[in-house]
Order: C-alpha cells, then structure tokens, then sequence
C-alpha cells in the first residue's frame, strides 16, 4: 500500500474546454518515481476548502489529485455552506446551487474528463493509462458517468454517497457501467435524505448484472455529507473507515 505520510503541494491548473476555461486544483504528492493519478468529482456545494483537505488525504496515499471545478461554464469559485441550505435566509443560495448543478449534465461531464485524462498523458512523471476515481454526493453520479464513459482507462472508481447513479433517463450512469474493466466502490450513508433507499435498492439490484467487481458497503450511523469535516454531520469513524477503503481500493489497482 502507497505511504499515506506524503507531504503534497497544490496548484491550480486552468484546462481548456469546448466550453471555456475549467480550472482545476492538482495536489501533488513529494515523492520521486512515476505517480498514478486520480481525479476527484465535487459535489454541488462547489469547491470548499475541506473538500481540498480531502483531495490532500488521497495524494498523501501516493497519487497525483486533479480536482476540477464542474461549475466552471457558470462560476469560477463555487462555496457553499451546506449547513445553511435548510435556512430561510439561505434559500437563494440553496436556488443557486441547485441552478448550478441542474447545468452539470453527464454529456459534460465525460467530455470535461476526456480534456482532464489528455492533460495527463501530456505530464511528465504521470502513468495516466490507468486511473483512479472518486466522487462525492453529485460526484458521485459524475464519477460513474465517467467511468461509463472511458471503461478502459479507470482501474478503480468509488462512490460516496453519490445522488443520481439510478435514474428513469436513458443516459443513467448505471447504464453505462456494463464495459468498465475495473473495480467499483460505493459508499452509502445509513440514513441519507438526497439517495432514496429505492435508488439504494435498484443500484444494489443492478450491479450483479453486469461482469463488474464491486462492493457496496453501508456506513452504519451516518447521514450524507459524513465525509466532510465541517458538515454537522460529520462522522470522523465513517470519514477514516472511508479513507481506508480508498486507499485499499487504489493500491490494489493502482499500486
């Protein structure tokens, strides 16, 4: 398993899109050698500086992070304070964001992730044939739409409490998972107010379907969100026990 004792240095990356400019934050583990890669997925409270604290946790396992701004087509810098978003005086944000991610269509986001895996192969020091993935909450319908998209290219994905897998439309993710030739985690929160226990049930139904390793693990005790240290629902076993699985998911596929 890679060290996870790294220290790691951030930069922000401006990527040119059919769409304009996506800029991205690239945390980079200090570690000689060749480095695998992986591209974590926000959700819709934008970039906030605990999901690059997150981001900072996977490159100390010994990968280089690309952390793109989804929001990018409508807004630059996207923070949300997702505690507030049942406040009355919040509504307009709470509006906003949903404005913001009802643009994020998964046609965009497999052509914002084809611009991120060229990039890649174009920097020295990276082995990007194989990849990594990991998205959180409306990350974690974009990982999957991404994985659907370039089966060949990502050796593991994982999905925390990602909203949106299963859907009525003919562009699902989990329709599209059927050709991935790696392995897939998903992440479920115990009590989880956005991912209806029917799209946990029709998720769990699906997978055995396809010739697909996979693991669905549920996180007893946790709402969504319990990833993130500044959410009221921050739950620190949850958060550590998900690292973990991350870190043996992207070692084993990875190395």
């Amino acid at each position: 398993m890679p060290n996870q004792n790294y220290a790691t240095m951030v930069a922000e990356v401006d990527l040119t899109t059919a769409d304009g400019t996506m800029n991205c934050h690239v945390i980079t583990p200090k570690r000689d050698g060749t480095l695998r890669a992986v591209i974590v997925y926000m959700p819709a409270s934008g970039i906030r500086p605990e999901l690059v604290g997150i981001a900072e946790r996977i490159a100390a396992m010994g990968y280089v992070v690309v952390l793109p701004n989804s929001f990018y087509r409508l807004a630059r810098h996207v923070d949300i304070d997702a505690n507030r978003l049942g406040d009355d005086d919040y509504l307009p944000v709470r509006e906003f964001m949903m404005g913001l991610a009802g643009n994020i269509t998964n046609a965009r986001i497999i052509a914002d992730t084809g611009v991120i895996l060229d990039w890649l192969e174009g920097q020295d020091g990276i082995e990007a044939s194989r990849i990594g993935g990991v998205g959180y909450c409306m990350g974690g319908r974009l990982v999957m739409a991404a994985v659907g998209a370039y089966p060949a290219r990502f050796a593991a994905a994982a999905s925390l409490y990602g909203a949106g897998i299963v859907t009525d439309e003919s562009d699902s993710p989990h329709l599209m998972l059927g050709d991935v030739s790696g392995e897939l985690y998903f992440g479920i929160a115990e009590n989880d107010i956005y991912v209806s226990d029917e799209e946990t049930a029709a998720l769990k139904a699906h997978l055995p379907t396809i010739d697909v390793p996979h693991t669905v693990e549920t996180y007893p005790g946790t709402e969504h969100g319990f990833v993130f240290p500044e959410r009221y629902c921050f739950s620190p076993e949850g958060a550590e026990l998900h690292y973990k699985r991350l870190a043996d998911l992207f070692a084993r596929n990875l190395g």
